[in-house]
């Protein structure tokens, strides 16, 4: 969730200005018949890595660790569940829920298999926004507040959205450091003087003004924005997988739940927070795919913007039945579990790695207890 400028760091972004096109824009460059996505292979970049400099954070994390035991009452929804996660970009004094939404993925969980997907939207993607025509992405916020934010991603993906989290740059920073910190790996040398992303290669355990550097830069990363959104979603995942290692029962979500509530905005009733709490805690971040939506850059409407791919909208279309990018696999058969010591990766670095773990569904219960990690998992119809 990028949002502001940190301190000692050189630029923020731009301030608040929404631009779209009229409601009837035919065709574009690339456009084809004139919808969103356009023909063609993403942007791939060239950013060379930065140097090696004394001056970049030497590693100092330690790859995920493995799982505790963990023990819930809590029901876990058997249906796909779908979270809109973005960063609002809104300054001092600025409405968190109607300014730019700067950063924006969607969380999709098969808990039926223990998969799921982190689909990462580039800010810039130009789309259709219900009501005001072509505009870019990041602009639905500004225009008509989460509401419509989660319109365009629904009509953009034919996917659904059931709930929406939405936090800002000091409320990312201050969940992170309230938690204690946040491990992540960094597989590439980072030193951007805008975001104060300075780091060497390797495990590191990020504060949260760091976590918020790593999650802005994208001045000498290899593809630009799209980078920045995939570094964002594995910032998330690092998030769960701390979840994971850290909480062990129903009092232990609940402060992660309260943690959340202090810092961000979200739409679930209060009702549904336990279970979907649990939910989170179960999620094994190796069974999940960390997918930007391809596109390439192109200008319209006097702007610089992302045209969506085709292969884009086959992502969509590939998530819809099932929550997963490829094949969604059974529910694991091991009762064993391994802990995950690396992140999974987003499809163009053709590697998904998984854990094993065992789920069990009887048709009625209210108690889920697991053992040696997340051995058993517990699915009731979400009432």
């Amino acid at each position: 969730m990028v949002v502001g400028v940190p301190k000692d760091t050189a630029t923020s972004t731009s301030g608040p200005q929404v631009i779209t096109s009229a409601p009837d824009e035919g065709r574009r460059p690339g456009g084809g018949d004139g919808g969103v996505f356009v023909d063609g292979d993403a942007f791939a970049g060239t950013g060379a890595e930065p140097p090696p400099s004394p001056a970049l954070a030497a590693a100092d994390g330690r790859p995920w660790a493995a799982p505790i035991p963990f023990t819930t009452n809590e029901a876990v929804p058997d249906g796909l569940v779908f979270v809109l996660v973005a960063g609002s970009d809104a300054r001092p004094g600025e409405d968190l829920l109607r300014t730019r939404a700067d950063s924006i993925h969607l969380l999709c969980v098969n808990p039926a298999t223990g998969q799921g997907t982190l689909l990462g939207f580039p800010r810039d993607s130009w789309v259709e926004i219900p009501g005001h025509g072509r505009g870019k992405l990041n602009n639905s916020l500004a225009l008509g507040g989460p509401d419509l934010l989660a319109a365009t991603i629904r009509h953009l993906t034919g996917l659904p959205v059931d709930y929406y989290v939405i936090t800002g740059f000091p409320g990312l920073t201050a969940m992170v450091d309230e938690l204690g910190g946040v491990d992540v790996l960094v597989e590439r040398r980072m030193n951007d003087k805008n975001s104060g992303a300075r780091f060497q290669r390797g495990w590191h355990h990020f504060t949260g003004a760091e976590a918020l550097a790593f999650a802005r830069d994208r001045t000498d990363v290899e593809r630009g924005d799209l980078t920045r959104s995939e570094h964002q979603g594995l910032l998330m995942l690092s998030g769960l997988a701390k979840m994971r290692a850290e909480v062990g029962d129903d009092a232990g979500v609940a402060r992660w739940i309260g943690v959340l509530l202090k810092y961000a905005k979200l739409d679930v009733p209060l009702a549904k927070l336990p279970s979907l709490g649990a939910l989170a805690r179960r999620i094994d971040p190796a069974r999940f795919k960390n997918v930007v939506a391809p596109g390439r850059l192109g200008f319209t409407a006097r702007q610089s913007v992302v045209f969506l791919t085709t292969e884009a909208a086959r992502i969509f279309e590939d998530l819809r039945p099932d929550a997963v990018v490829g094949t969604a696999e059974g529910a694991p058969a091991s009762s064993s579990s391994s802990s995950s010591t690396a992140p999974p990766r987003t499809p163009h670095a053709q590697t998904s790695s998984s854990t094993s773990t065992s789920t069990t569904s009887p048709e009625e219960s209210t108690t889920s207890t697991t053992e040696d990690s997340d051995t058993s998992v517990t699915l009731v119809p979400d009432r």
